[in-house]
């Protein structure tokens, strides 16, 4: 609907607003209010109504702009008037669109007495502050708001828009204290609550979503303040209250809220770092995805445009030096490594603290990789440009000599010879030769292992057993060293600690039991004579079970590999989703089994034929039934063709039909569910998975080579087993030395000793997190200046472009008319005759 040109409320005052005399006005003036007036005397309304008012505007021209060209009051059954209808000429809506800045003026100036409705309102309810704001009148808005037209959503407008300009104006604006507001505008707000404000949103948070640079620093210079939403799963009063009222909107608002803190605008405006902050929201909002699962696309969509961000941020480091200062970048809830910082150590906290929180776009971006790859291989940065042939021999010599390699580090680890074995590459390569040897004497266990002792009850230890015991030792240490710096949380995330921590459980279980059997059993025996849980038996079980991880724990080194680290990651990823299958099939396993089990277990008796027995028994009945047990293994293995089960064949005489019939039907439906059916979709489900990682491929493989690499970058665990448990030098040094500062912090000399490493410490610290604001401050305007750049490049003749270009010819039509002094627009009636 449109507002009336003219306020009123009812005929009588329509009529008033009216010129009194035919004698007073033009003869255009009596035909339009001939017109009108017929117009107000028809009985219905319709779309034909406006119409009529429209015509009769391109008719009578400028006369309807100093009359109403239609108020149509109805008579309710009570009685009462409401205003319904109410109309402006298109020729005044025309003088908006076309951003005819001397025609406005002069009518504004005309209508100074307070007459003309200058908040009239077309067909799609906009104001004429909105649509000069949508054509980016600017000077026109200026003007509009200086005669004080309504504009209570133009700040709104002017941010959804990103006009700038728009929003300058009307911040800057200071607006005139306003009178009683009329019967017109209160029913303008009546008939349409949400006029323009579809979104329960602040200008800010608007802004936000617009991601506009430029209007967010005008907001934040008026000092608004930003929303800080709740925890998830927070039930303070407030948060109880608004859930309660209405979830939906508390939700939208949440919603909205993370929307706006996720815009990389706002964040590089209002946080002094802003890749932690990036990390952290994106985290926030992955947790949020599984609590608010309704909105989970959205929140998932906003943690991946974090990432991005982070890693866009990275990628406008130009040099070594800068991506040294942020990936060795340690917050201040980080813990600090002060003897690191101190020696000027490359700790990447920064690095470690992207890889915590899955930033897999962060670690996998260029130039981080770069970075990465001078560290790994330090001062062996040759070894890249090395043909293949003498790459292989590196390796080879390396792995042969590592003994003497670790004994030479053990001596002399400060020498440069010592520096280079530090390199984690070579730390790699050295620690994969160890490992190597314990996998040959696990070979060499089984070889001279002597037959004769087979039927011990007891068997002592042989010498390859403490060799083996050294190496499980020297593991375990490494394990614990690990567990120690990074937590417990941090050590059990790696899937590589996990295998690990298990294999070597296994170990020392197995010689436990060893020493065991060894100490109360002293007899000779054959072994089916054996107790079923015989420590020696159990002892060759676990040893068994913790042979095949030992050579599982191999397909880690693949990481490393181009070609191979992409598969090792899919099978990783398909063992995940198959773990998701196993609860499904072990419902569908467990139900059958109930099933059968109750049907065939009433009336079991053995059978004469012991012979032939179990489900690999081509002749047997349905015996396999009558346990738990025997019902699982049998229809497990009913799924590889493997158990030879007769459904049609009973224990019971052949008037039982009923009973195998019912067998022959729950097996036929197990048949169809699990072979046929749950088979296809674990095949699905693995597909989908390695499409998953093959999809991105590069990233996923960048990512685990990196988590990799970490581990060999600190001086943790330099040395492999077993040569790690024997106390080095270095270790025996910072042990002296410690103990001597904790002595000499208890004396006076110590205590301003102390103070001054303290000072010095801090002045470093400081320092350093200078360095970081400043190359955090160059790579912000940089990622502006690039985000400028590829917004012009990008720019296409839209719509939008020519409106633009429309307006700017207009006004320099306007303007060149008015400085030559014609006035030969199709707007001329309405300009003053001289």
């Amino acid at each position: 609907m449109m507002a009336a040109l003219y306020p009123s409320t009812d005929l009588s005052g329509a009529s008033s607003s009216l010129p009194s005399s035919p004698s007073s006005s033009s003869p255009n003036e009596v035909m339009a209010l001939k017109d009108v007036r017929e117009v107000k005397e028809e009985n219905t309304l319709n779309e034909k109504l406006f119409l009529l008012a429209c015509d009769k505007a391109d008719k009578y021209g400028g006369a309807l702009l100093k009359i109403i060209t239609a108020v149509i009051v109805v008579i309710s059954s009570h009685g009462t008037t409401v205003l319904l209808w109410a109309t402006v000429t298109k020729k005044a809506i025309c003088l908006l669109l076309t951003g005819d800045y001397y025609m406005v003026k002069k009518i504004l100036e005309e209508n100074s007495s307070g007459d003309l409705n200058i908040n009239c309102v077309d067909v799609l309810g906009r104001n004429a502050v909105t649509i000069t704001i949508e054509n980016e009148n600017l000077d026109i808005l200026q003007l509009l708001l200086d005669y004080g037209c309504q504009s209570a959503d133009a700040l709104l407008v002017a941010i959804d828009s990103e006009v700038v300009g728009a929003v300058d104006i009307l911040l800057n604006h200071r607006p005139k204290r306003s009178s009683r507001p009329t019967i017109v505008k209160l029913m303008e707000r009546i008939q349409n609550p949400e006029y323009s404000t579809t979104m329960d949103v602040a200008p800010v948070i608007l802004a936000a979503h617009r991601n506009n640079y430029e209007i967010l620093t005008m907001l934040l210079k008026q000092d608004v303040s930003l929303p800080k939403p709740h925890a998830v799963g927070c039930e303070c009063t407030l948060c109880s209250a608004k859930n309660k009222k209405d979830s939906l909107r508390h939700s939208r608002f949440r919603l909205d809220i993370y929307r706006c803190l996720a815009s990389p605008a706002l964040i590089m405006l209002t946080e002094e770092d802003p890749i932690l902050r990036a990390f952290e929201l994106s985290a926030d909002l992955k947790e949020l995805s599984l609590v608010e699962v309704e909105f989970r696309n959205d929140y998932e969509e906003l943690a991946r445009q974090c990432k991005m961000f982070a890693k866009d941020l990275l990628a406008q480091a130009r040099n070594s030096r800068e991506l040294e200062v942020i990936l060795n970048h340690t917050s201040s809830d980080e813990p600090l490594d002060k003897r690191g910082l101190l020696e000027e150590r490359m700790n990447l906290s920064r690095l470690k603290l992207a890889i915590k929180y899955n930033q897999k776009e962060f670690v996998s971006q260029s130039n981080c990789q770069q970075f990465l790859n001078t560290v790994w291989f330090g001062q062996m940065s040759g070894y890249r440009r090395k043909p293949t042939c003498k790459k292989i021999m590196t390796v080879l010599t390396v792995g042969i000599f590592w003994p003497v390699l670790s004994l030479c580090y053990l001596i002399a680890p400060k020498s440069q010879f010592g520096r280079i074995i530090h390199t984690p590459f070579m730390k790699f390569i050295i620690h994969g030769a160890s490992y190597f040897t314990f996998l040959l004497l696990l070979n060499l266990y089984s070889l001279v292992y002597n037959e004769d002792k087979k039927n011990t009850m007891g068997p002592a230890l042989e010498r390859i057993d403490y060799l083996l015991i050294l190496w499980i030792i020297g593991m375990i240490w490494s394990d614990i060293k690990r567990l120690w710096y990074e937590g417990l949380e941090d050590f059990l995330e790696e899937s590589r600690n996990q295998l690990s921590f298990v294999m070597n459980s296994l170990y020392l279980a197995t010689f436990a039991l060893k020493v065991v059997a060894h100490n109360k059993f002293h007899d000779f025996a054959d072994r089916k004579d054996w107790d079923a849980f015989h420590p020696t038996l159990v002892a060759e079980g676990l040893f068994a079970f913790a042979n095949v991880l030992s050579y599982l724990r191999l397909f880690f080194m693949y990481t490393t590999s181009s070609i191979l680290g992409p598969l090792q990651i899919s099978m990783g990823q398909m063992l995940q989703d198959f773990g998701k299958f196993l609860g499904m099939f072990l419902l569908v396993l467990f139900s059958f089994t109930i099933g059968l089990t109750q049907l065939y277990d009433k009336g079991y008796t053995s059978k004469e034929q012991k012979d032939c027995v179990g489900i690999f028994c081509e002749q047997q009945s349905n015996d396999t039934f009558h346990s738990f047990i025997g019902t699982c293994f049998a229809l497990f293995w009913y799924i590889f063709s493997l158990a030879h089960v007769a459904i049609f064949v009973t224990r019971f005489s052949y008037g039982e039909e009923l009973q195998s019939f019912v067998g022959a039907v729950i097996v036929g439906t197990y048949n169809v569910v699990v072979v046929i059916v749950l088979t296809k979709l674990l095949v699905a489900m693995l597909h989908k998975s390695f499409q998953l990682i093959a999809n991105h491929e590069d990233k996923e493989w960048k990512f685990a080579r990196a988590k990799l690499w970490l581990s060999y970058f600190d001086d943790k665990c330099t040395l492999p087993p077993p040569f790690n448990i024997i106390p080095s030098p270095k270790t025996i040094c910072y042990m002296i030395s410690s103990l001597s500062k904790w002595i000499c912090s208890h004396t006076s000399k110590g205590k301003v000793k102390r103070q001054n490493s303290l000072k010095e410490w801090r002045n470093l610290k400081q320092k350093r997190d200078e360095n970081y604001q400043k190359v955090m401050c160059c790579l912000v305007h940089r990622y502006l200046t690039s985000m400028r750049q590829k917004m012009q490049s990008t720019d296409q003749a839209t719509v939008e472009n020519l409106n633009e270009l429309r307006q700017d010819l207009s006004k320099f039509r306007n303007e060149i008319r008015d400085l030559l002094g014609f006035r030969t627009s199709k707007y001329a009636m309405f300009y003053p005759r001289n």
